[in-house]
């Protein structure tokens, strides 16, 4: 039976679910095969020990010619449990925990014309890791939208509704949103690991000069402190991490987020509420009433808000936020556009933060790279496999620029200055990372270039 079976590998993007459905999980056990799809009416199946009667049974199946695959176990075990899955009366909750225990960010259920992919966004990037039927789909929404106290029979506009969990002894919040898409409703759970919390600074991979400026920043006690980047650049984390760190028994530090991501003891965390009227320029008024020593705002996103947060941090208060710039330099003018005066920004703001999240080679299937070559490094490529969902990638790194603003400052002319304040600290964080082949050379050109940093290649 095993001569002549050609040896390849799968991943769930090649199943055709009408095809693989055909039979079901105990009859893929007992015969240790998966009917992958149909080419040329040949029925392709693959498997791993497969039992002697296997094709003849298939070909009755299918009633055309059965063309056997021979994978790896664990390619086998991968695409079996995906694909057989939803068989599983508690495939709602195995979907969740599985992507708790991978510390996904969020899970995606997207409704196409004949199948539903469900993808995990993790390391901040979204990876297909189960398929099902749109029938399937519409049974699994329905049972979300309940738990989440969503309008079930509502199909036509958008929801939200919340979800907390308990898995393996942890509290977790789960965000839920629907909206209507061509082929139903696409529902996005945003997963909150709000009790879990347990980073310190040094795990945030910071180099030990740029730990000891942060440090320097968090000494300070007054000012405003700014961590700018995209979306799921770690901000809130760097955040939490130094509240943690600052959280002692004789200040009074308050927060105000949308929303609350992670709970820390012995803080005051305060969430937006749009039904409340709650945002953050009228919250951050009502919590300087509160007589704060340190203040977290989530984000500087209007006028009111800016201007509410320099003034804190000039009259005595630490004000840490964030705020959506591409460089340190212009968080400056950013402020500025929101009508804060020029001096107003030197007087107050005493550090930022500008930081990213790169990818890290997954080390068991990380290859050598020889059509490469820069400065006499060993660099490596990104392959693939079923231990890392075939993305070739197993966690992500803190790539960082760290501005203490001292006196030196008041020299230099940020506003005509293009290289003041800017994000050449990461292409040192860079470096480290591919001379210890964590990250690949691909990706440090790739990351460099869209830093605008093509210079310094």
């Amino acid at each position: 039976m095993e001569e002549g079976i050609k040896i390849i590998e799968y991943k769930i993007r090649d199943a055709d679910l009408n095809i693989s459905r055909k039979i079901n999980k105990k009859i893929c056990d007992k015969y240790k095969v998966i009917p992958i799809k149909q080419e040329n009416n040949k029925t392709i199946v693959l498997g791993y020990g497969i039992k002697e009667d296997a094709e003849e049974y298939l070909r009755f199946i299918y009633n055309n010619e059965i063309i056997l695959n021979k994978v790896s176990k664990s390619n086998y075990e991968y695409l079996r449990n995906i694909i057989f899955g939803v068989e599983d009366e508690r495939f709602k909750d195995t979907l969740i925990y599985n992507a708790i225990m991978r510390n996904a960010s969020d899970i995606h259920f997207e409704p196409h014309e004949k199948e539903v992919d469900v993808r995990y966004r993790i390391n901040g990037g979204l990876i297909l890791v189960n398929k099902m039927l749109l029938s399937e789909y519409i049974t699994l929404a329905s049972k979300i939208k309940l738990q989440a106290n969503m309008d079930i029979s509502e199909k036509r506009k958008p929801q939200d509704g919340k979800i907390l969990i308990n898995y393996d002894n942890n509290n977790y919040d789960l965000r839920v949103s629907s909206i209507p898409v061509v082929y139903g409703e696409k529902i996005v759970i945003r997963i909150l690991y709000s009790n879990n919390f347990n980073y310190r600074l040094e795990d945030l991979y910071f180099s030990k000069e740029k730990l000891e400026l942060v440090r320097k920043i968090m000494s300070l006690k007054k000012g405003l402190v700014l961590v700018n980047g995209p979306t799921g650049s770690g901000k809130s984390t760097t955040l939490y991490t130094i509240l943690k760190e600052i959280n002692k028994e004789d200040i009074n530090i308050t927060t105000l987020e949308d929303p609350v991501e992670a709970i820390i003891p012995n803080i005051n965390q305060m969430s937006l509420n749009k039904k409340l009227d709650i945002n953050f320029s009228n919250g951050l008024k009502n919590i300087l009433r509160q007589d704060p020593d340190v203040i977290m705002v989530g984000e500087v996103r209007d006028e009111e808000t800016a201007k509410i947060s320099v003034r804190a941090s000039i009259t005595g208060h630490k004000v840490y936020t964030t705020i959506h710039t591409s460089t340190p330099r212009e968080v400056f003018f950013r402020l500025e556009d929101m009508g804060v005066k020029q001096y107003l920004l030197r007087d107050s703001i005493v550090g930022i933060i500008s930081q990213r999240l790169i990818k890290t080679l997954c080390k068991n299937c990380k290859k050598e790279d020889t059509k490469n070559s820069y400065k006499g490094i060993k660099l490596y490529k990104k392959i693939g496999c079923s231990y890392c969902n075939y993305s070739g990638y197993e966690s992500r790194k803190l790539i960082s620029a760290i501005y203490f603003l001292d006196e030196k400052y008041d020299e230099l002319n940020i506003y005509k200055d293009k290289s003041c304040l800017s994000n050449l600290g990461m292409k040192e964080d860079l470096e480290s990372l591919l001379k210890i082949g964590e990250i690949s050379f691909e990706d440090y050109i790739s990351f460099m270039k869209g830093e605008g940093l093509d210079e310094y290649l």
